[in-house]
């Protein structure tokens, strides 16, 4: 669009309110108080400049950039590469702001940065990203800036390039304005020399800063949208394009943003979420398995993940996502089999949420203690899946004491009753013998053969049901990760046979015309003979 439509617009806008504005101004002038409401308006702009001075910075609220429920420690740890840059903006000026080229250089600079935080060994942490990785992370936030400045900065699509370097001159095109418009009233009434003093201390750097800052906040939103993508990328998210990245994360957040021509996306399948039920043996895994499960005890309808790990379907009311529950068969040094150990193991470097059943009776935690340390180990070392919760459930609670008592509800938050006091003094131990390691820890007991069945419905279900988004996020990361390594073979395969195709369709052209070429030589050298 050239730049008269854009000024015609922008001055239809504007008319009425100029027209206001000037009919206003007459209309004091003439009543005899234009003098003092000057003042007033000299008086409320030093306001804004203290206001300003005192707060550092008048700051836009960013709206929200992507779900980061699926991000991996490391992830985190990178996001603050995202707040160092966000902090470096008073640094800028407004002429660097609104220079394209700026943008370029700072994309090339942040994505350098970003991956020696992922290759801190590697002499060149830029170069082992794909082609495709990042022009899917350029596309990506392309797309997203489209959109938020469509949907939230009214004439955005109507602003070129030259009109947006046009604002690091606003200040000074302001200055002009205003220097003008003070010499005249200076010259009608020299008391305005007062006034224009204080708009020359007040008002002059208040506009520029507010100048800086709009230009500021806009590079803030594209610092958060380029850093964001810049830890997808550097985690393997984006190796299978934008619209694979697209369609996981519109399963991960429904409500994400979408362009307003874009075609509307339908209702996503449900997601398969697996939780694994560890401990050591004995400590009531299959008593709390049965009381999840209830009267649903037959077995997916797939092959089992190994001889000892057993799937079920969990259904839980009001979710849609299909919910598989891994008996493991526990692990313990004396009583448990190697091939036991590596199932369990194997199960929980699956899963996307995990119970760790708890023995309230037994003292000895080394053993879980020890599972819990080797599956951080090697989460720490698996830099692109996201670790599963783990929820820690204390288990046969009826046995504390005092033994013979069983009269739930207990009310162990706040407890009164022995009963309540040995529960909290239960679940007290366990924190600290595990530290954060728990997000959560909840009292059960599951034994149905006697009737004693308490604390599923109450606490553990409950958890499980607040921990499942964090749960889905790692079935999706999971996944997204499965299904580019399961599709890059056969992609390539499928390029090949396309550049066969290809070239078995050119080569008798190609054929011919070479063929064509060197006949023309030997006529030619043979004439000239």
């Amino acid at each position: 669009m050239s730049r008269w439509p854009f000024f015609l617009v922008s001055a239809l806008v504007l008319l009425p309110l100029i027209l206001i504005a000037g009919i206003s101004g007459w209309l004091l002038w003439n009543s005899g108080n234009w003098f003092w409401l000057s003042w007033t308006m000299s008086l409320s702009w030093t306001a804004a400049w203290l206001v300003y001075r005192l707060q550092g910075r008048v700051e836009i609220p960013l709206p929200n950039v992507g779900s980061k429920i699926h991000w991996t420690p490391r992830d985190q740890a990178a996001a603050a590469l995202i707040e160092v840059e966000q902090q470096r903006i008073h640094e800028f000026t407004g002429v660097q702001l609104a220079d394209p080229q700026f943008y370029t250089t700072r994309t090339i600079e942040l994505a350098t940065e970003f991956a020696r935080h992922y290759h801190p060994n590697s002499t060149d942490p830029l170069g082992s990203a794909s082609v495709v990785e990042l022009l899917t992370a350029i596309q990506l936030v392309a797309e997203d800036l489209e959109i938020l400045l469509q949907q939230n900065v009214p004439g955005s699509h109507l602003m070129t390039v030259s009109q947006w370097k046009m604002l690091a001159q606003a200040p000074a095109w302001w200055r002009n304005a205003s220097n003008l418009g003070w010499l005249a009233s200076v010259v009608f009434n020299p008391t305005s020399l007062a006034r224009y003093a204080v708009s020359r201390a007040f008002i002059t750097p208040l506009s520029q800063q507010l100048q800086t800052n709009l230009l500021g906040t806009f590079y803030a939103l594209f610092v958060r949208q380029l850093g964001f993508y810049l830890i997808e990328l550097n985690s393997g998210r984006l190796r299978g394009g934008s619209a694979a990245y697209r369609a996981s994360m519109k399963k991960l957040d429904p409500d994400q943003p979408t362009r307003t021509d874009e075609t509307p996306v339908a209702p996503t399948p449900p997601v398969t979420v697996t939780i694994a039920v560890i401990g050591q043996v004995k400590a009531g895994k299959s008593s709390l398995i049965n009381c999840l499960l209830g009267e649903q005890q037959a077995a997916v309808d797939v092959l089992p993940l190994t001889r000892a790990v057993q799937r079920y379907d969990l259904k839980l009311d009001d979710q849609s996502d299909r919910l598989i529950l891994l008996d493991t068969p526990g692990y313990s040094d004396s009583e448990a089999t190697p091939a036991q150990l590596a199932d369990t193991f194997e199960a929980v470097r699956n899963a996307d949420l995990v119970l760790m059943v708890l023995d309230v009776r037994s003292p000895a935690k080394q053993a879980d203690l020890k599972t819990l340390e080797k599956l951080a180990a090697w989460f720490r070392e698996q830099h692109r899946f996201k670790p599963p919760t783990i929820v820690g459930v204390v288990s046969k609670i009826d046995g504390l004491s005092p033994v013979m008592e069983w009269s739930p509800p207990y009310q162990w938050e706040s407890p009164n009753r022995p009963k309540e006091h040995s529960i909290r003094a239960a679940l007290d131990f366990t924190r600290q013998t595990f530290g954060d390691q728990f997000s959560s820890i909840v009292p059960v007991c599951s034994d149905i053969d006697h009737g004693r069945v308490w604390g599923i419905e109450e606490y553990l279900l409950p958890t499980v049901t607040l921990l499942l988004d964090e749960a889905r996020a790692c079935s999706l990361v999971r996944s997204l990760h499965r299904d580019y390594d399961r599709e890059k073979t056969r992609q390539i395969v499928s390029q090949l046979i396309s550049a066969g195709a290809r070239i078995k369709e050119l080569a008798p052209d190609f054929l011919k015309t070479q063929l064509e070429l060197a006949t023309k030589a030997i006529l030619k050298r043979t004439f000239s003979k």
